[in-house]
């Protein structure tokens, strides 16, 4: 349920070695497969446990092709990592008024626990990051149960290295940039309703206190 999962994603995201396994192995219980983020973060500690799961490495044409994707939707710059008030600020109040806001702050947390690079600061190089990557993969991944694969390979690569039929129907091309801006400005609407509501709140509770205690 979304209550266990939230509450062994807290000790995930908390990186207590003596519950982080038992935190995830109970979040994908049930699962046979998973697709990007937050999964790919463990893609280690699942072939650890299934040594011989099948990977498939998403790649793009390029390092540089990738970073300018990412750069411009998962990844946006920012001046350095949230620290000190700010990041408490970030993480106790803004985080709370949206799992998702939470739940992507928590994926770069981990990236930068996991592998030393925060994706969103405007320094990092993320070509060098990409590369870094997909040469660890490559690295550990027998070549048996690897397949690198480019979307734009189609269906017959993926579906041949996972054993399953070719669908009689094109292969899907989705979650491009516009419809990335599309949810993201959506999202923020979202988020500035949910602020104006919070406004709203604090502000007739701060006018009924200062009411009372005058009348009184």
């Amino acid at each position: 349920s979304s209550g266990i999962n939230a509450e062994y994603g807290e000790r995930m995201w908390k990186g207590d070695p003596d519950t982080a396994d038992e935190a995830l192995k109970a979040i994908f219980e049930g699962y046979t497969a998973t697709v990007d983020y937050p999964g790919c973060i463990f893609w280690e500690k699942f072939l650890q446990w299934n040594p011989q799961a099948k990977v498939i490495l998403s790649v793009r044409d390029s390092a540089e092709v990738w970073a300018v994707s990412a750069r411009n939707t998962i990844f946006p710059a920012v001046k350095g990592r949230l620290v000190g008030i700010k990041r408490w600020l970030f993480i106790n109040i803004v985080t709370q008024f949206s799992s998702s806001l939470r739940g992507i702050y928590r994926i770069y947390d981990f990236i930068f626990r996991e592998h030393g690079v925060d994706p969103t600061r405007e320094d990092t190089d993320l070509a060098r990051m990409y590369e870094d990557w997909n040469a660890n993969v490559i690295a550990k991944v027998p070549s048996s149960n690897l397949l690198i694969f480019n979307v734009k390979d189609g269906w017959e690569p993926l579906c041949k290295f996972l054993d399953l039929p070719i669908p009689d129907q094109p292969f899907p091309s989705v979650n491009n940039k516009a419809e990335f801006d599309k949810r993201k400005e959506k999202f923020k609407k979202g988020m500035f309703i949910k602020f104006a509501v919070l406004s709203l709140t604090v502000s007739a509770i701060g006018v009924g206190a200062i009411g009372y205690v005058i009348m009184n």
